[in-house]
């Protein structure tokens, strides 16, 4: 048994949160994160925005970030990878790590982040949520699902809300018919989303239907 988590965070030390505030229209999906440093952990963003250099500047003067790479990008979708900063950031990351949980979706925008997360159980979550809380970050709980990694129920949520989307759509346009009816660009432009992050969301959520559905 796991404990499924959608909620929304806020507060203007969260990664992003000044950038976020700054321009109300920019949207992030954090795609992955690593730490070679627990207190510094990198992400991989992809960032919605059509003014690149407002952009730029925004996160230049965003003191939540140390320092910010820009990998690859094509009309207003662009790909970072972020440093936190050292001070004045909730270190939500290490906290997570700590209390086993998993990220399965991120996404930023009007300044705030819709979190997706998996954890052991309702202890390591409420574990997570009271660190969050102590920060000053607002926590707004969306949805609590006990779920086995096995179970067929109607409603089990194996799959986020943007993998189930993203799937949902690609079976509708032919996506996944021999031959495909539908290209992934077509899919991306439909959810206002790179090619990239829809073909990741794709492979994501057709390896947790394996790992739910076929994989005893």
């Amino acid at each position: 048994m796991s404990l499924h988590v959608a909620f929304e965070a806020s507060s203007p030390s969260l990664v992003l949160a000044p950038t976020l505030e700054t321009l109300p229209s920019l949207e992030v999906d954090l795609e992955r994160q690593y730490a070679l440093d627990p207190a510094r952990p990198i992400a991989f963003c992809v960032v919605r925005c059509r003014d690149r250099d407002r952009l730029e500047r925004a996160l230049a003067a965003d003191p939540t970030v140390a320092r910010f790479d820009r990998i690859a990008g094509l009309d207003g979708h662009h790909r970072y990878r972020l440093q936190r900063s050292e001070t004045d950031v909730v270190g939500a990351y290490r906290q997570w790590v700590a209390a086993g949980g998993e990220l399965l979706e991120c996404r930023g925008a009007d300044g705030r982040w819709d979190v997706e997360m998996r954890f052991p159980d309702r202890a390591s979550f409420g574990q997570y949520h009271d660190f969050l809380v102590d920060e000053g970050v607002s926590v707004t709980l969306h949805r609590l699902a006990e779920t086995d990694a096995h179970s067929r129920r109607a409603g089990d949520p194996t799959l986020t809300d943007r993998q189930r989307e993203a799937l949902s759509l690609a079976h509708e346009r032919g996506f996944f018919e021999v031959p495909r009816e539908a290209e992934l660009a077509e899919l991306a432009a439909q959810l206002e989303i790179s090619n990239q992050a829809v073909s990741e969301r794709l492979r994501r959520g057709q390896a947790r239907l394996v790992d739910a559905h076929v994989v005893d």
